[in-house]
């Protein structure tokens, strides 16, 4: 061999190695290089002396080869035929030709060239296969079925032949299996024979299958399976596009559970590598139906759920539940975690206790809140994702905490639930607890009920504000005192939306009911809670307490709600009344008293009494107080309690004082009305306290003090 034909050789080997490893610039390099080496200076020239032409033909053949793999098939053929021009009697260029008419649709021409590579002295060992897809595609079955049946007894089927040949020959079970494994095959990179299938002068990579298939790309191998009307979609964002191996993995598995849906612990790979190749609806498809016979399987769920995560989000509102639904199931699913935790265990080799699980689960929730909300997608315009994956994760907490759904492997919350067709079960269950629990989470009151546990009473009004289906808000909106916005008597998807209410007879009635209530209690809560703001807001707290009041007349749970009010109230009060904050206390008891009833009234006015006393006391006893303040802090604690002696007292003493900052200001007709108004209010002490020295000895003082002014007045004529 002359040193030209071995650089050619060279060259051509670098070029196949090249192609089977994905590096398509490179091997057209590489064959470029031994088509320069093999040719002659003339384009069209023979060859140099001595150059076997079988070199040329095989660097064609390999540079036609690239140019199919890139879909360029007019420059394919353009090569394979130089390829026959330098070789006549080799199989690879008749072969390809083949393969490439395929592709291009000419399955007469391409017919013929198989026939052709199987004509030759040492024929194709593919071609016989490749014949029969054509043959298969023309509608000539016998005959396709014919090609494949000798190509088996020279033993040149792979799992892909063989699925086509059982299709042929009716074998749906095995015809499903065969394609299963030519997925998995085709997913893994190589063939069973080490990811070659010989060929005159070297090996084919399955990447060069997937085109040499009749000629096929990965989309016209779709109309030769079934459920070729799967519309294909794009991949997950996680996920590169698709390859030609995932694309053909994903038409095989997709022809695989249409024929023959058998259930298994590889349907989560099946889905992935539907995924990966761009059939998301088939995966979405096969994971749901996996899902609704076995729900307990957190892998399938799991795969279930990160495609719905990654689906596109102008995908609509039911992709977003299904995926809600989805992730709810897992969050406290102890088998799921138990994996997650195992996995982590052996990925970085160190022990992940179980204790470690909540804050996992607290991560993962707020991480797929916000992927969720940044999604754009909303399944209604008042909840959003997060507050929906909110509810759904605190109802399965609830469920799993009573122990689940008995006979039933249903794990999850409302959505769950309602996509696997346990509705009448939960509802049945819920129903016979002792508390309204699981009725009030697996409903669309579990978004206000949440919204209340975290502290947003407001939230939970406006969520409260409506509960109908899409449907049913396009009706007039009920009216009247005492209604609430739930959906009408006959909608359809009541009980889908409020499963926990399913096995209640009135359960209409009853949702309204305990909208009503949980309203009446926002409200309340809501007041309270802007008493107890930094700074308070009053008016906003009385406006909030008078509402309560008002819906809790028209439920006819006035004295109740007033006497709850009235407890919060003098709770709040105390508390700033501990803290030092007696002005606080004195504006919230009096922002309260502005709204309770009379019957309620006198339990606010006695503590409202005690803190305006402290408060004037407290006052009166600053250095240089002006004693206005205190004295009108003190009236109004006597006028309110009558029956508060240390009010009473300190009224009586604050007053002469103030008297005595009159008479310092040159007011004599001030100090001595002052005068005469602390002895007026002593004497009225003394009628309560008749036996009291202190009361007594003070209002002797004032009035002496109030004789002296008395002739103050006389001596000055006025």
């Amino acid at each position: 061999m002359s040193d030209v034909e071995a650089r050619a050789e060279t060259a051509c080997a670098e070029g196949e190695a090249r192609w089977a490893r994905g590096d398509g610039p490179g091997a057209e390099a590489a064959f470029r290089q031994a088509v320069d080496l093999a040719r002659p200076a003339g384009e069209d020239g023979d060859g140099p002396p001595g150059m076997p032409l079988a070199v040329l033909a095989r660097a064609r053949v390999g540079l036609g080869r690239v140019r199919l793999g890139a879909g360029d098939t007019e420059r394919a053929l353009v090569e394979f035929r130089r390829a026959r021009d330098a070789d006549p009697g080799g199989a690879a260029a008749p072969f390809w030709t083949g393969c490439a008419l395929a592709r291009q649709g000419d399955l007469a021409a391409a017919d013929a060239c198989f026939t052709e590579a199987l004509d030759r002295e040492d024929p194709h060992p593919r071609a016989a296969v490749q014949r029969a897809y054509v043959r298969a595609k023309s509608g000539r079955r016998a005959a396709a079925l014919d090609d494949l049946r000798t190509a088996a007894r020279a033993g040149a089927l792979d799992d892909e032949a063989r699925w086509v040949e059982a299709a042929l020959g009716g074998g749906t079970r095995e015809t499903a299996l065969r394609l299963r494994r030519a997925a998995l095959t085709a997913l893994g990179g190589g063939a069973p024979d080490g990811g070659r299938s010989a060929t005159h002068g070297g090996g084919t990579p399955d990447r060069d299958r997937a085109a040499a298939l009749g000629g096929d790309t990965p989309e016209q191998e779709r109309a030769t399976t079934p459920n070729n009307n799967a519309p294909r979609q794009k991949p997950v964002t996680e996920l590169a596009e698709g390859t030609p191996d995932q694309d053909r993995a994903a038409a095989l598995v997709g022809a695989a559970w249409a024929l023959r849906r058998e259930r298994g612990a590889f349907v989560p790979l099946y889905a992935v590598t539907l995924v990966a190749g761009g059939r998301r609806d088939v995966a979405l498809g096969l994971l749901d139906d996996a899902t609704r016979h076995d729900p307990a399987d957190h892998r399938v769920t799991h795969v279930l759920a990160l495609a719905l995560t990654n689906s596109p989000s102008d995908t609509g509102g039911s992709v977003l539940e299904r995926c809600v639904g989805a992730w709810g199931a897992l969050l406290h699913d102890a088998a799921f975690w138990g994996r997650i935790r195992r996995g982590a265990a052996r990925r970085y080799g160190v022990d992940v206790p179980d204790d470690i699980v909540p804050d996992l689960r607290t991560a993962l929730r707020e991480r797929l809140a916000r992927r969720l909300a940044d999604g754009g997608a909303e399944t209604d315009a008042r909840v959003p994702p997060d507050l929906l994956l909110q509810r759904e994760a605190e109802a399965a907490r609830l469920l799993e905490a009573a122990g689940g759904l008995p006979g039933a492997p249903v794990r999850g919350g409302p959505l769950r639930v309602a996509a696997l067709g346990a509705v009448r079960e939960l509802g049945a269950f819920a129903a016979a607890r002792e508390d309204d629990t699981l009725v009030h989470a697996f409903s669309e009151l579990g978004f206000a009920h949440l919204q209340l546990h975290q502290g947003l009473p407001g939230d939970a009004l406006a969520a409260l504000g409506e509960l109908r289906c899409r449907a049913c808000r396009e009706r007039p909106r009920p009216q009247g005192p005492g209604t609430a916005p739930v959906c009408e008597a006959d909608c359809a998807r009541f009980d889908e939306l409020n499963p926990g209410y399913a096995g209640l007879a009135d359960r209409r009635a009853r949702l309204a009911r305990d909208a009503r209530d949980l309203a009446l209690h926002a409200r309340v809560t809501l007041g309270h809670d802007q008493l107890g703001a930094e700074p308070p807001d009053f008016d906003a707290a009385a406006a909030s307490l008078r509402r309560a009041l008002v819906h809790a007349r028209e439920l006819g749970r006035y004295r109740q709600t007033q006497a709850k009010i009235v407890g919060l109230v003098l709770a709040t009060a105390k508390d700033a009344h501990r803290a030092g904050l007696i002005g606080r206390a004195v504006a919230t008891l009096e922002a309260a008293r502005t709204v309770i009833g009379a019957n309620e009234r006198p339990r606010i006015d006695g503590q409202l009494a005690r803190a305006l006393a402290d408060r004037g006391i407290i006052e009166a006893n600053r250095e240089h107080s002006v004693l206005d303040t205190p004295a009108a802090d003190l009236r109004r604690s006597v006028a309110l309690s009558p029956h508060g002696r240390r009010a009473q007292l300190s009224l009586g003493i604050v007053l002469r004082g103030l008297a005595l900052q009159r008479w310092g200001s040159g007011s004599l007709s001030g100090a001595r009305a002052v005068l005469e108004e602390a002895v007026e209010a002593l004497t009225a002490a003394l009628a309560h306290f008749p036996d009291d020295p202190e009361l007594a000895e003070e209002r002797r003082r004032a009035q002496d003090e109030l004789d002296f002014v008395r002739e103050q007045f006389d001596e000055s004529g006025r």
